[in-house]
Formats: C-alpha cells, sequence, structure tokens
C-alpha cells in the first residue's frame, strides 16, 4: 500500500477522482468555417474551371486550349520545379506522354574540343499542348509522375526547323 503524502490519494480510484475534479474539461466545439471560406474556392477548383489557366511561376505563355488533365501543370494541380530544358518531340505513341530528346555538346578537356550528344526524356504532354512528332518543346522538372516520368512539357514552340 501506498503512503499518502501531502493529501495525495492511496489507490488508483481515488487517483482517478481526484484528476477528473481537478482538470476542467474544455468546451467542445468544432470551430465553422468563416464567410471567407466559401467566398474564395479552392486552387484545385479554380484551375477546373473552362479557359482557366493557373500561372505556374515560369515566364510561358498559357495554353489557348483547356484539358482536364489532373498532372497539366496550367489547368491541373502539378507543381513544376527544378530544371528547365528545350527538345525535340520523336515519339507521341504512349498515352499523354512524349519521348524528347535533347541535343548538346560537352567539351572534352584532353582534346580541347566538343562531343555532341543526345539525351532523351519521357515527359508528361498535356492534351492543351497537343504535341506531335518533329515539335519543338520547353519541358520542365516535376514530381515523379510514374517510374520514368519526372518532366512535363510546357510550351510548344512548334516545328523544328
Amino acid at each position: 500500500m501506498a503512503k499518502e503524502r501531502g493529501g495525495e490519494p492511496k489507490d488508483i480510484a481515488s487517483l482517478g477522482e481526484v484528476l477528473a475534479v481537478s482538470k476542467p474539461k474544455a468546451a467542445s466545439k468544432t470551430p465553422s468555417p468563416g464567410p471567407s471560406a466559401q467566398a474564395n474556392p479552392a486552387p484545385a477548383a479554380r484551375a477546373g474551371r473552362a479557359g482557366h489557366a493557373r500561372d505556374i511561376g515560369i515566364d510561358v505563355p498559357a495554353p489557348k486550349r483547356a484539358c482536364e488533365d489532373p498532372h497539366c501543370p496550367f489547368h491541373g494541380t502539378l507543381p513544376v520545379r527544378g530544371q528547365t530544358f528545350e527538345g525535340t518531340v520523336v515519339s507521341t505513341r504512349m498515352q499523354r506522354t512524349a519521348v524528347i530528346e535533347r541535343k548538346y555538346l560537352r567539351y572534352v578537356q584532353k582534346f580541347e574540343r566538343y562531343e555532341k550528344r543526345t539525351k532523351r526524356f519521357n515527359v508528361h504532354s498535356p492534351p492543351c499542348l497537343d504535341l506531335k512528332a518533329g515539335d519543338r518543346v520547353m519541358l520542365m522538372e516535376c514530381r515523379p509522375i510514374s517510374k520514368t516520368v519526372s518532366f512535363v512539357a510546357i510550351q510548344n514552340r512548334g516545328t523544328a526547323a
């Protein structure tokens, strides 16, 4: 048996009674949403409206066509970040995915010359951009959409010369 010191209870049953008396219960009140919550719809809801494209933070024109793609940076909720590249569309045979080829030069210090290199990206192709093989596009990094797709096309610059 526990000794009673300074008004402490001896057993567990009386301990519960002391805690219930000493600790007042807070009023359980659910906060009601203010009038501003209903006046401004969520950004995703605004982006879904026809003709409305959200600002992605990059200086590129918004596409003229609207789309219902959730992975579209303009009409969906996909945020873009990181690297920006320009390339040429090689293939659009996958669903909403295009293969973009980027050609660049790499300097080889030993020979004091440049070597040609190519890199292919699997890129998400929003329907509003209407990409076809041979188009020059600007692509930007995003979160991984699938195993091989971590970039999204953000601008169609027309047919490559």
